[in-house]
């Protein structure tokens, strides 16, 4: 009795289906018989004719792209800080750094600047009230092998350890700076002596004279004072490179003058390059030189005549140097290119020094 049920169901069901499908037409495949509607757009009489495309305002203004070059990522210039005069003098056992600000704005700085300049870890080895004495500073770190071979010799390189001492004169704080040699192990340090003595120790001075100049610089901690203009000629920029500042609209004329009262004279046959000597005395590659061996006394005996092929033996008193006038809102700024030299921030720091004398 319930299959004869279950089966009339099921043809009732299929009965129904078959009903409804007499009753409403199906559209599903109308839409292949479907034509479009070719209807023209009536525009009133005396009108434009209208047409379908891309209407590019000033398209007539815009030039053509003849050939593909290889696109340059534009850089901002460099930006120059304003510094504060500070005094440095050099003698035969340190560097004096006269700072115009107290003793404890002073050693503030010292602190910081060592701090940046050797990272994480303590920068500082002691302190009083009157000096500051650094952690050894390895500027030439060793390789695996080297460091191998030093823990077999017990022969370990120089470090250089700073000291700073600090002393009122007249309002202001007169900064001692001395560097001595220390080795790992039982070695006796060196005497303390100037940070000259090598270029890597000297590059730390002038970076500090450069850090200080611009720290005590209210304008340059402060945005609402970044259009105040400092008195002192020299700026920095923020990787120790130095500018002197100029007047603004400074024509040509009056630019030569400035670089030959500091000293300079501009190269004859090349454009924007100066030097600190005449042109005939300025080093080149392919100048005939003497090639002469030392002695062992200190003196040197020439043997034979060559011809120079780099500059590396030559100091940076005997180069040119390419040189641009950077223009911004506090002035005109001459940059001088000291890239190619191995300690850039000595040499900037050599020849701006010419402009404060």
């Amino acid at each position: 009795m319930k299959k004869i049920s279950l089966i009339l169901s099921q043809v009732s069901f299929l009965v129904l289906l078959s009903g409804c499908s007499l009753f409403y037409t199906d559209h599903s495949n109308d839409y292949q018989n479907e034509r479009a509607v070719e209807n023209s757009l009536q525009s009133p009489e005396g009108s434009l004719p209208s047409k379908d495309a891309l209407v590019i305002p000033n398209e007539d203004k815009i030039a053509d792209l003849e050939s593909v070059t290889p696109f340059e990522t534009p850089r901002a210039q460099f930006i120059y800080y304003p510094m504060v005069a500070v005094g440095m003098t050099e003698t035969e056992q340190s560097i004096e750094l006269l700072v115009p600000a107290s003793k404890a704005q002073t050693k503030r700085i010292v602190s910081d600047f060592l701090a940046a300049l050797y990272g994480a870890g303590q920068s500082i080895r002691s302190q009083t009230e009157d000096e500051i004495v650094s952690v050894p500073f390895d500027f030439d770190p060793q390789g695996w092998w080297a460091s191998l071979w030093s823990k077999i010799t017990r022969v370990y390189p120089d470090q250089s350890v700073f000291s700073f001492k600090f002393s009122e004169v007249e309002g202001k704080t007169l900064v001692t700076m001395q560097l001595r040699h220390e080795q790992e192990g039982d070695a006796e340090p060196s005497d303390w002596m100037s940070p000259k003595a090598s270029d890597d120790t000297y590059t730390i001075a002038v970076r500090l004279w450069g850090t200080m100049g611009r720290q005590l610089n209210q304008s340059s901690a402060y945005l609402s004072n970044r259009g105040d203009t400092s008195d002192f000629p020299v700026w920095v920029n923020h990787r120790g490179i130095f500018a002197v500042r100029l007047n603004k609209n400074l024509s040509a004329a009056e630019l030569e003058a400035q670089l030959q009262t500091a000293g300079f004279y501009i190269m004859p046959d090349a454009e924007s390059k100066i030097a600190p000597v005449k042109p005939e005395d300025v080093a080149r590659i392919g100048d005939i030189v003497d090639f002469s061996i030392p002695t062992g006394d200190g003196e040197k005996q020439k043997l034979f005549n060559v011809y120079r092929r780099n500059l590396d033996d030559v100091t940076w008193d005997k180069r040119e140097y390419s040189y641009e006038i950077t223009h911004q809102k506090a002035g005109d700024f001459l940059v001088i290119d000291v890239s190619s030299m191995d300690f850039p921030e000595v040499t900037s720091f050599h020849l701006v020094q010419r402009f404060l004398k």
